[in-house]
């Protein structure tokens, strides 16, 4: 299947917020700890979680096809990264981020209509 120029650049960007999302729940976490090794293990656990349940149910190739699920974990994750970047006193990127996740899906969808 060869993609068109707008829906590859729209899956790439859909990429790049996925890992913006991971780093800034990491992100927050890491911050949340009390003490280096506690923040650490935050970071990187709050990191790992969110993408080993993304591969579980939200990835293009996710080990489950459950539409529900995948909706609960979009929801989580960016919404997530958002209330976190919000907590931390990153108001404006709290804001955009999920506007410009929500336009990134929409422009996906209706790539993928044909007229």
């Amino acid at each position: 299947m060869i993609l068109s120029a707008w829906t590859a650049v729209n899956l790439t960007l859909a990429f790049v917020f996925e890992l913006v999302a991971v780093a800034a729940l990491a992100y927050w976490a890491a911050r949340t700890g009390r003490g280096r090794v506690a923040k650490v293990l935050l970071g990187v656990g709050t990191a790992v979680a969110a993408m080993t349940v993304w591969g579980l149910f939200a990835a293009p190739q996710a080990s489950f096809s459950i539409p529900a699920a995948a909706v609960a974990t979009k929801v989580a994750v960016f919404g997530g990264a958002a209330v976190g970047l919000w907590r931390l006193g990153h108001r404006t990127a709290a804001v955009a981020f999920p506007v410009l996740v929500v336009a990134n899906l929409a422009a996906i969808h209706l790539g993928h209509l044909s007229f």
